[in-house]
């Protein structure tokens, strides 16, 4: 019996380009790619603050709070540093960011509050789910 079992290799995925890979990958939940714009209750993220963060998470390579330079990640969106900077503000003034000043250093971006907000709106999320599912 031949079963068929597809390759679930990052490569294959996206075409098989490896050089793809090269400079790594992010890891990131489906329920913030599901539910950041289900957000509005707890003030909203837009499509450009949901990139930032995605470019936060790109640096996020433990439990630690990353910490990236506004011109490193003002580059990698193609905007200025001081639109990074209104974008990570605007974030910490929605309760979805802390930022930590280090001396001599870079901002650590702590994105605790705004996983926190994600899981409390997937909850919600699929409990509404599963009371209609049950009505």
């Amino acid at each position: 019996m031949n079963v068929d079992v597809p390759n679930r290799s990052l490569a294959k995925r996206w075409g098989n380009h490896e050089s793809l890979l090269e400079g790594g990958w992010v890891g990131v939940p489906v329920a913030f790619l599901s539910n950041y714009g289900n957000l509005i209750q707890y003030g909203g993220l837009t499509s450009a603050e949901a990139m930032f963060v995605l470019q936060l998470m790109a640096f996020k390579w433990s439990e630690d709070a990353p910490f990236p330079s506004y011109t490193t990640l003002a580059k990698r969106m193609g905007i200025t540093d001081k639109q990074a900077r209104r974008y990570a503000k605007a974030l910490e003034d929605k309760g979805f960011l802390n930022r930590t000043a280090r001396i001599g250093s870079t901002n650590s971006f702590d994105l605790q509050p705004l996983f926190d907000a994600l899981a409390k709106a997937h909850l919600s999320t699929n409990l509404r789910a599963a009371a209609k599912k049950a009505a």
